[in-house]
């Protein structure tokens, strides 16, 4: 018997440009002042975070030259990690701290209330406004997730595990909900993005070097890119943010 099938046409590569386009008007990036804020005072706290944290636990994943990471040890898993009370709680094997994507958010929370984040309707993430927003990663914080940057970085480390990306300000944006997924499965879209972080912070990724701008599209200079903002008392507001980061990674490793 024979079955007739209509194989429907994807035409999303013919709007790649134009959803780039919009994109680029409403993606929130940090500001490279608080990149290098947070930077400098990595510089510093890494010496405390390695005293606290499990000697098996590799502090070069979190600590690295330009890194930004704001929650040092975290990390998410992989399907077989998670097993038990596994959320936000140290995996044994490694000393990492696992999370399902909510620590990404403390520094918009921060930002914008000077809290830690917080869900559900009564919570801060919902109170700001934050909840009509939702986080994507410019660059895999995973070694299997990183098969484009592979292709588009000439020096690629796959030995290091790229960890400390996953809580990187830099490397987390704010887009309406909705609108997060081209960032995550469109080339052309996913490229322009890791050309518009490094015109704005420089190469501050783990293992990545020497991009090839041959990969860039044509009409990527013609995106019209939402400009970082300075919140009101931001360094206040940063400040607060690593000071709870330290507090909760030492009494989290304490009691592990």
């Amino acid at each position: 018997m024979t079955i007739d099938v209509y194989e429907f046409t994807d035409l999303s590569d013919s709007v790649e440009k134009e959803l780039a386009f919009i994109l680029g008007k409403i993606t929130h990036h940090i500001h490279p002042d608080i990149v290098s804020y947070i930077t400098q005072e990595n510089i510093n706290y890494k010496d405390k975070f390695q005293g606290i944290c499990p000697n098996i636990c590799d502090i070069n994943s979190f600590f690295y030259p330009g890194s930004d990471c704001v929650f040092p040890g975290f990390r998410r898993p992989i399907n077989k990690e998670k097993t038990g009370r596994w959320k936000n709680n140290v995996y044994k094997a490694d000393g990492t701290i696992l999370n399902d994507n909510t620590f990404p958010r403390n520094i918009w929370a921060y930002l914008s209330m000077n809290k830690a984040y917080s869900g559900g309707a009564s919570g801060m993430w919902s109170a700001s406004g934050l909840d009509r927003f939702e986080l994507a990663h410019v660059f895999g914080h995973k070694q299997d997730e990183r098969d484009l940057e592979k292709k588009v970085f000439i020096d690629f480390n796959d030995e290091q595990q790229p960890y400390g990306l996953f809580t990187s300000a830099s490397n987390i944006v704010l887009i309406p909900k909705g609108y997060a997924k081209p960032t995550d499965h469109m080339i052309s879209i996913k490229i322009c993005f890791y050309k518009r972080h490094l015109e704005l912070y420089g190469n501050n990724i783990l293992g990545l070097n020497n991009f090839n701008d041959a990969y860039v599209p044509s009409w990527y200079s013609d995106i019209k890119w939402l400009d970082p903002v300075l919140p009101m008392n931001w360094e206040t507001k940063i400040n607060s943010l690593l000071e709870y980061r330290e507090k909760y990674l030492k009494n989290k490793y304490a009691n592990s």
